[in-house]
């Protein structure tokens, strides 16, 4: 059964997110017993990133993700009942047990220590349950590793965008033999805290991440920058340089509508021409996609529309609505080629879907870039001034 969801968490993730890159990857520990501590950010989704990951990790997950079937279906784990569920908080002292049992055991056990998760600018406070697991399996005398894991999105709820893990070094387990229980759970939160605060980012206000975010974003754009550092660097607010560019370009755009990319009103970076002939390239094989899709891909755009409360559940819905319609949809494409017994249409359909969906985030660069290119060539002068201008204040404080 492991096997299953292991491999619904790579389907989703391979499904929903174009590039999942990871940071630190050297700090995961070869063997041995590890508490993988991470940062919540959007909903179940995280869940399906990180256990694409770490796929020998077993999740600690709120007994309300296995209510219903098709929580089942995507979702195992070790379940907990949270303040805010519904069920009996008796249910926690098993899990506790299930959880020492599998570091004796010399496994690795995956929590996140908020409860739950939210995509605003800063983290939610960290429950301490992690830190009592720890402790009681240091006192256990098992030789645990704390591994930290953040995960950043360039836009979480949009399909096909990118993803960053960040895995930060491990967090000091030593303890002093004479300190009691309590002060030996609190100081390993402590430690806790400041390995999460390491792979994550901070901000004062959403204001304050969404010009970061866009500025980030700007600072990968034709670069092997990672996404998370330059988000790190921003953290104690956008140098005055770049604010000073960002107010210049601001003054050029004026009240001109433009498209965007993840926040960002791209332009070519390259002749303009090229850019359009790529496009051109690539409508078929994207809008050919998407005509085979059509009834999954609606599915999956109602929910993420109908169902969220928020923008941290968005990914969530289209996934657990889009994800069995295109099943179905599977489905009936192979039996109406069996009943014609036109297996090449099967393969046609297969091809196009696949390239369709991969060439998707580069597609929407491309229009973007493309069409405001068109619409606006004035802008891309200051457009590209702006980036060079990000680019070499993340030069200059890097070196």
């Amino acid at each position: 059964m492991r096997a299953w969801y292991v491999g619904m968490a790579r389907l989703c993730r391979w499904l929903y997110y174009s590039r999942v890159s990871v940071l630190g990857r050297e700090h995961i520990p070869a063997g041995g017993p590890v508490l993988f501590v991470a940062l919540h950010r959007n909903g179940a989704v995280d869940g399906c990133v990180y256990a694409s990951v770490l796929p020998q990790a077993v999740f600690m997950i709120s007994t309300q993700l296995r209510r219903s079937l098709p929580g089942r279906v995507f979702f195992t784990g070790v379940e907990v009942v949270r303040d805010k569920d519904a069920g009996d908080p008796a249910r926690n002292e098993r899990a506790m047990a299930e959880c020492l049992a599998l570091l004796s055991g010399g496994g690795q056990l995956f929590v996140m220590p908020e409860g739950t998760s939210s995509l605003g600018p800063a983290h939610l406070p960290f429950h301490r349950g992690a830190a009592r697991i720890a402790a009681a399996a240091l006192d256990g005398r098992v030789p645990l590793s704390i591994v930290p894991l953040g995960i950043h999105y360039e836009r979480a709820w949009a399909f096909r965008s990118r993803v960053e893990v960040v895995v930060g070094p491990a967090a000091e387990t030593r303890l002093d033999a004479g300190l009691p229980e309590d002060d030996r759970v609190a100081l390993l939160h402590q430690r806790i805290v400041q390995a999460l605060e390491g792979v994550g980012v901070q901000f004062a206000s959403t204001e304050q991440q969404a010009q970061s975010e866009c500025v980030a974003y700007v600072s990968t754009l034709a670069t092997e920058r990672s996404y998370f550092s330059s988000l790190k660097r921003l953290e104690r607010g956008i140098p005055g340089s770049l604010r000073a560019a960002a107010v210049e370009l601001e003054a050029r755009v004026g009240r001109r509508r433009l498209l965007r990319h993840q926040g960002v009103p791209l332009v070519p970076m390259g002749p303009l021409a090229l850019y359009a002939a790529l496009l051109v390239l690539l409508t078929p094989f994207v809008a050919a996609a998407a005509a085979l899709n059509v009834l999954p891909l609606a599915a999956a755009s109602w929910a993420g529309w109908r169902f969220p409360d928020d923008r941290n559940v968005i990914a969530l819905w289209r996934l657990l609505v889009g994800l069995p319609a295109l099943v179905i949809w599977l489905i009936a494409v192979g039996v109406v080629a069996g009943v014609l017994a036109e297996w090449r249409l099967l393969a046609g359909y297969a091809l196009l879907s696949l390239v369709g969906t991969l060439a998707w985030y580069r597609y929407k660069k491309l229009g973007v870039a493309t069409l405001n290119g068109l619409a606006h060539p004035g802008l891309r002068a200051p457009m590209l001034a702006f980036r060079a201008a990000v680019l070499r204040e993340f030069d200059h404080a890097a070196s």
